[in-house]
């Protein structure tokens, strides 16, 4: 990134007041103090382009001499940041650009659904902040005669922010949302009592670094739901409790998975059940008949949690039989598949007997490389298939799984399949 705003621009001339300005670069305060004694005059000026060999019939008929004087904190606090045309189209259209994060944490910048990481990066030529700089365009060519005009430099920067994608860091979300779980309403008073802070959706969008968009889905994802305007998780052994009641009426009524009634659901059960968890539960479990009063449960969910509920406590599972007793606890017509895993469980098939175990996800580094070297210590061969539920939420629009792989993996091929294992081996 450069600048020549200091000598040239297009057919404008710039000086400074002050011989010693390209060494300093507006830095010495003796420097602002022999700029704010001396004044700049024409025949100097023509003195510097005859010595330069300009032509001054290529110039401009006015000459602008910077000057610096003592910056005001806000000018000190001034910082420059680069923007493509797509985030600058964005503030030009009204829109506004948000920095997120922590004192500790890496500034990132959000728009309404994407999240980018801010960088330092070094200028190679100094830019120098010069408000109301004329431009060639702003001056009168037709005037034979030369004039000074003076122009007072606000800052001088040697580095800018640059901005690239990133995916959203939720890493804080689900550990800010534990604290304020909802177990049920006889537990609300121990909540208020322990002085545990509710959040907003707006206190969760200033501590945690992603956008609006992106913020919200992670909600959806982590099964979150706002009860009272605060977004809280459901404390899992009461939402196991729940989704088992609703299940138990499925099997009482003999209802097929495919004819749910919900207005019965939320009737018989909202004395035993808050309305808004009922909802909640319902919104995600079960998707509406078109042109039908009754609802569908979904397979994914379904089988997912309950899935969830048997690995949890128990560490590691013999395969066969954590399938069968997966395939047994789910409502009769549903089908189990390990696809409904993704995220939260590994198997490792290269033991006897074949093992599955509880391994979520959202509990990995947010950090790619300390993600990529819990993963190979989890198991040293990853298919692609397998790893991607592990790797996807880091991707960009620019470093795809592929991508992340080739950098931070060593691939090689076994029986005609490829497997992925750390770059570095043990």
């Amino acid at each position: 990134m450069k600048s020549t705003h200091l000598e040239k621009e297009e057919r404008g001339y710039f000086t400074s007041p002050s011989s010693n300005f390209r060494g300093s670069g507006g830095k010495s305060s003796e420097t602002r103090n022999m700029a704010s004694k001396y004044n700049r005059t024409i025949e100097e000026v023509l003195s510097v382009l005859t010595n330069a060999k300009v032509s001054e019939k290529d110039l401009t008929p006015v000459t602008q001499v910077l000057s610096f004087s003592e910056s005001s904190e806000l000018e000190e606090n001034l910082l420059l940041l680069e923007l493509d045309n797509n985030l600058l189209g964005l503030l030009n259209n009204g829109d506004s650009l948000a920095f997120r994060g922590d004192k500790n944490d890496s500034a990132v910048m959000c728009t309404k659904n994407k999240t980018f990481e801010v960088k330092t990066a070094e200028i190679s030529n100094s830019l120098a902040l010069v408000p109301e700089i004329l431009w060639s365009q702003d001056t009168n060519d037709s005037i034979e005669d030369r004039s000074l005009t003076e122009k007072n430099v606000v800052k001088v920067f040697y580095e800018y922010l640059e901005v690239r994608p990133c995916g959203p860091r939720l890493q804080k979300l689900r550990s800010l949302l534990e604290k304020g779980q909802y177990s049920g309403p006889e537990y609300e008073d121990d909540i208020k009592e322990s002085g545990v802070k509710l959040l907003t959706f707006h206190d969760l969008l200033h501590k945690i670094q992603a956008s609006e968009e992106e913020l919200y889905a992670a909600l959806k994802e982590n099964f979150a739901c706002c009860i009272d305007g605060f977004w809280r998780c459901l404390e899992f052994n009461y939402h196991f409790r729940v989704l088992s009641s609703i299940l138990s009426l499925l099997d009482e009524n003999s209802w097929p998975i495919n004819g749910v009634l919900r207005h019965e659901v939320l009737e018989t059960l909202n004395d035993l059940v808050p309305e808004v968890i009922l909802n909640h539960l319902m919104d995600w479990y079960t998707s509406e008949n078109p042109n039908q009063n009754t609802c569908t449960l979904r397979d994914d969910r379904i089988c997912k949690v309950l899935g969830e509920v048997l690995l949890r406590p128990a560490g590691k599972w013999n395969l066969q039989e954590f399938l069968t007793a997966w395939q047994q606890s789910v409502p009769e017509g549903m089908v189990t598949n390990m696809k409904y895993l993704e995220g939260i469980a590994i198997k490792d098939t290269s033991c006897q007997p074949q093992v599955v175990r509880y391994f979520p996800e959202w509990e990995l580094p947010e950090d790619i490389g300390e993600r990529f070297k819990v993963l190979f210590q989890a198991r040293e061969k990853w298919t692609i298939d397998d790893i991607r539920p592990f790797v996807e939420r880091l991707t960009t629009s620019k470093m795809n799984v592929n991508a992340l792989l080739t950098k931070h993996a060593r691939a090689s091929t076994l029986n005609g399949t490829k497997y992925y294992s750390a770059r570095h081996g043990k």
